[in-house]
């Protein structure tokens, strides 16, 4: 599985750029701005399998 970045930076164009504190409440993790975790997407390179995870 590799990596992909934060779920938020899917969002739209400018979800990357935004303040982390911001979009970890639409991350769809509801303890995610309190426990510090950043909720990422994870692809499988070669089934395509998409996956998320709080790191």
């Amino acid at each position: 599985m590799r990596d992909q970045g934060r779920v938020t930076d899917f969002l739209d164009d400018y979800s990357p750029y935004l303040d982390q504190k911001y979009t970890d409440l639409v991350d769809g993790d509801f303890d995610s701005s309190l426990n510090e975790e950043c909720v990422h997407l994870f692809i499988c390179e070669d089934c395509g399998l998409n996956d998320i995870q709080a790191t």
